[in-house]
């Protein structure tokens, strides 16, 4: 869990590190064709381009941390005897959120920073009926408790 703190702080860092070095490197606006002015506007933006790739792999690094604790807080629950009140909670949640409900492995694990659903039913062993009984919700009745628009 503390890995979730020191990341994002070490991520800072990294920023403003190299923030100062686009904007206080004269050969690199020289580069690109800027002798006598420097406009930070252009430090901006190769500051940006330069940022993008990297960014692209914390927030991926991010998402695959976060989920392993997701997992490892589900097992925890599991392994106390409350797979199947945590089973039914979730179920409730995706159904009040109308939140995705499958989506491909490749895109959630970049973009989602908690399992889907199916992931986090699969991990608790639980396949059909058999292991949680959850109240039956139509779709329309957890929209209106939702106060949401479909």
């Amino acid at each position: 869990m503390v890995y979730l703190l020191i990341l994002p702080q070490a991520h800072f860092f990294y920023i403003f590190a190299l923030f100062s070095v686009f904007i206080n490197n004269r050969s690199l606006y020289q580069s690109f064709g800027f002798h006598k002015e420097f406009p930070i506007i252009i430090g901006f933006i190769l500051f940006s381009d330069a940022l993008a790739p990297m960014d692209t792999v914390i927030k991926l690094l991010m998402n695959i941390l976060s989920r392993r604790y997701e997992f490892q807080a589900d097992e925890f629950a599991q392994n106390l005897g409350y797979s199947s009140e945590l089973a039914r909670s979730l179920i409730k949640l995706q159904i009040q959120n109308l939140s995705t409900m499958d989506a491909d492995w490749m895109y959630a694990s970049y973009h989602f920073s908690h399992p889907i659903l199916s992931e986090r039913l699969g991990a608790l062993g639980w396949y059909g009926d058999s292991a949680v009984n959850v109240p039956e919700v139509k779709i329309d009745e957890a929209v209106k408790a939702s106060g949401r628009e479909l």
